[in-house]
């Protein structure tokens, strides 16, 4: 018994070294499973089902993209016209082909709409940390954006209520808008500029700073609509302030005839391709796995015995050998053959008797047919039977080997 706990602590220690080191571990439940994901079917406060459904009542061609961004041409209805939801950061990370997909669509008559956390980091933002975020924003937008923590080396500072956001100006896209509201649980200082030699228009500015928030440039035939905050759209911010008209506004005025407004649902995690850090981020499967291990181990440790039983020696007999070896040699040697050697064999062992020179010429197996004629002990039918079946064999044709070992063996006990 002592033997079965010890092989079961060093089994368990072996499995749970392995989980550790090569397992990717579920992410702790935190803010992000509290208030939701950025998510078209996220019905909680930072989910996007309240405009999922606005637009189904608005009879709005709508697209939950669970896809990489090269896929938007084949899913969409029309090349041109279409709107796009982007939420940064992002918990699957854009690849530089996506990135350059993603260019080319809005360059060629397509809106991306970019709902950025700068100004507030929600709860989902925090557990979908996206280093490369500003990097990607740059590339995108062509604005160069450099925070505080990267700076100044500071950590975000912690605000209490609403962010205020105001119009600049007169713009088809603030028509209505009078203010507009983001529900900031965190916020961190940060600048942007601009690079490339591109000048993105400024919409709007925080009423606090008069920092700017919403920033409109033109790519090619299309447009990009950065919004320096995440939360405005989502089910809890659209019901605040004019946040119900920005949106409507910037879909109104982006979107052209028969055009889809897209929510990029699978750089949040909602994809329809395998992606294996979704796959092993599910705390299911390594409930599964951790279910599956005990079972195991349960059944090596309980059914089966830890040594293997010796059987005991058992000698074998002559026969044995004789059977192996004759099954052998009539697995692989012609009927002919052996039926030659057999005859062949009788007749050395006559010629011994005989006292005769060893050879196989033809005047030796004369004299000893010969001497075969004149035994009364062989019946002239077997010494006949003997004659054809030597000559069959000699002539390469099947012969009866049971017939044959029986008269060779009758031949023998009578000449003795």
């Amino acid at each position: 018994m002592k033997e079965r706990w010890i092989t079961l602590a060093l089994a368990a220690g072996a499995l749970g070294l392995f989980y550790v080191l090569f397992f990717p571990k579920p992410q702790p439940p935190g803010l992000a499973l509290q208030d939701g994901s950025p998510l078209s079917t996220d019905g909680r406060p930072d989910g996007y089902l309240a405009i999922w459904q606005w637009l189904g009542k608005e009879h709005i061609a709508r697209l939950s993209l669970r896809l990489q961004y090269e896929h938007l041409d084949e899913l969409l209805a029309r090349p041109a016209g279409n709107v796009m939801l982007v939420t940064m950061p992002q918990r699957i990370a854009t690849r530089a082909a996506e990135l350059n997909a993603l260019e080319e669509w809005v360059a060629h008559g397509n809106t991306l709409v970019i709902m950025a956390a700068l100004d507030d980091i929600p709860g989902w933002a925090v557990a979908s940390s996206d280093p490369l975020m500003i990097e990607r924003l740059g590339r995108l937008t062509g604005l160069h954006l450099k925070t505080a923590s990267s700076a100044k080396s500071k950590l975000p500072s912690l605000t209490a209520g609403g962010l205020q956001i105001r119009p600049r100006g007169e713009f088809p896209l603030l028509k209505g808008v009078r203010r507009v509201s983001a529900q900031t649980y965190l916020s961190r200082d940060w600048r942007a500029r601009n690079a490339h030699g591109r000048l993105p228009l400024e919409l709007a500015a925080r009423r606090d700073n008069n920092d700017p928030v919403i920033w409109l440039e033109r790519r090619g035939a299309g447009q990009i609509i950065l919004c320096a905050v995440a939360t405005p759209f989502s089910n809890a911010g659209v019901l605040r302030d004019d946040n119900a008209i920005l949106l409507a506004n910037m879909i109104a005025w982006s979107r052209g005839p028969g055009g889809t407004v897209v929510f990029d649902d699978a750089h949040q995690g909602l994809t329809a391709y395998y992606d294996a850090k979704a796959f092993f981020a599910d705390p299911r499967v390594h409930a599964t796995l951790g279910w599956m291990v005990l079972l195991w181990l349960a059944f090596v440790l309980g059914s089966q015995p830890l040594r293997a039983l010796r059987p005991a020696w058992r000698p074998l007999d002559e026969t044995a050998y004789i059977e192996a070896g004759a099954r052998y040699l009539a697995a692989v040697v012609r009927p002919a053959d052996a039926a030659q050697r057999l005859i062949e064999d009788f007749l050395d062992w006559l010629r011994a008797r005989l006292r005769l020179e060893a050879g196989c010429s033809a005047d030796a197996q004369h004299a000893i047919w010969q001497w075969l004629e004149g035994q009364p002990a062989v019946s002239a039918a077997g010494r006949r039977e003997l004659q054809a079946c030597y000559a069959s064999a000699c002539a390469g044709e099947r012969v009866d080997l049971t017939r044959l070992q029986n008269l060779l063996a009758q031949l023998r006990e009578n000449l003795k």
